[in-house]
């Protein structure tokens, strides 16, 4: 089978595969989408023959030139146009076949043209040609019918019978003039029967049409009538359930617009927005870790969020450190008293004892000296 190597640009990969189509019908073996340089170049030399298909595309491009100047040595080349472009500079003397405005018509004059210098210089059979066309009921100009008289005909088919027809034969005696004939009697009015009988049918078809009519005019009256009833339905109940919203509940603000808030989404949206207002608002004042986190918890994504948490950790930072588990509370000692500011005769206090060593023993006090009864009186 004799092969055929289309030279093409990338761009223009499916007006080739068009063409390919159109030449394999010839039983050729048709070669395409090849990159330019050595796998091209290989196709060509396996070809007998190779198509250059230029465009505004690919008439630029200088490896398919190149590719198509090597082609030109090695097989018959022949160039092939689309889009009213021109072959490259290198080939402007060559003869082009101009394909614009080919949809892919077997009777297009210039793809035709171009079958025949394949399939001649392949060395196969030409392409049958083309089918006729049917004829158009249209007019036609240039078209031009021969009419005849309307009795033409029939007296072209009446002259060979009248000039095959025997001479006549002589007139015998003219028969003695019948009777006449009876008058006939009026038959019965048979038709009438069937007349009313068309009538009644075609009557019954208008009212069976005037019943069809009327009933897709009322099927669509009731189902727009539900349908609005069915809004009205809708639109009560939403009303009814953003009522029943509690405006400072943030989730009970969210679940009615994720369900379906219908015209309340606008309004439910600002609600929930200021409720996120006032909610920051009052934690700012109360300024407590336990207000802004209730904050965050209810406003994760809010965008104060980032002020919420970076003054939570300023809080958490001035309160004191926790003693470490297992770390004994100190015990604060209490004050020695000054042995000078004890009255005479009271006995200090013994002082706390101490943890991490024994208690201070405190010796006893001596007893004050009474003087005797019959001690002289100075």
């Amino acid at each position: 089978m004799a092969t055929v190597a289309i030279i093409h640009a990338a761009e223009d990969a499916l007006p080739a595969r068009a063409l390919a189509e159109k030449l394999r019908q010839a039983k050729l073996a048709v070669v395409l989408e090849k990159q330019p340089g050595e796998d091209l170049r290989n196709a060509v030399k396996e070809a007998k023959v190779t198509v250059a298909l230029w465009s505004p595309r690919s008439n630029t491009q200088q490896p398919l030139i190149e590719d198509a100047q090597f082609a030109k040595g090695k097989s018959k080349l022949i160039h092939a146009c689309m889009q009213n472009a021109t072959a490259p500079d290198a080939f402007r003397s060559d003869k082009i076949v101009n394909l614009t405005g080919w949809r892919g018509e077997d009777d297009f004059p210039a793809w035709r043209e171009l079958a025949k210098v394949v399939t001649d210089r392949a060395g196969v059979s030409p392409l049958p040609p083309p089918a006729p066309k049917p004829p158009s009921g249209f007019f036609q100009p240039g078209l031009v019918r021969e009419a005849q008289p309307a009795g033409a005909g029939a007296q072209a088919r009446a002259a060979p019978a009248r000039q095959s027809a025997p001479p006549p034969r002589p007139r015998a005696a003219p028969p003695p003039p019948p009777r006449p004939a009876a008058a006939p009697r009026p038959q019965a009015a048979a038709p009438r029967v069937a007349e009313p009988a068309r009538e009644k049918s075609g009557g019954g078809g208008r009212m069976a049409l005037i019943a069809i009519v009327t009933f897709i005019l009322v099927a669509l009256v009731g189902g727009g009538g539900y349908y609005f009833w069915n809004q009205s339905q809708n639109a009560d109940a939403t009303q009814t359930a953003w009522q029943a919203v509690d405006r400072n509940d943030a989730s009970a603000l969210r679940a009615f617009i994720d369900g379906d808030p219908g015209a309340y989404r606008d309004e439910a949206q600002q609600a929930l927005a200021a409720l996120e207002e006032r909610s920051f608002e009052a934690a700012s004042d109360a300024d407590t870790i336990e207000a802004l986190e209730a904050f965050l918890n209810d406003f994760p994504d809010s965008e104060h969020a980032l002020a919420a948490r970076g003054r939570i950790a300023e809080l958490q930072s001035l309160q004191p450190a926790p003693l470490p588990p297992g770390a004994d509370t100190p015990v604060i000692a209490p004050a020695t008293p000054d042995p000078d500011l004890v009255p005479p005769g009271a006995t200090a206090p013994a002082p706390a004892p101490t943890t991490g060593g024994p208690a201070t023993i405190a010796p006893p006090s001596e007893p004050e000296a009474t003087p005797p009864d019959d001690a002289p009186v100075n």
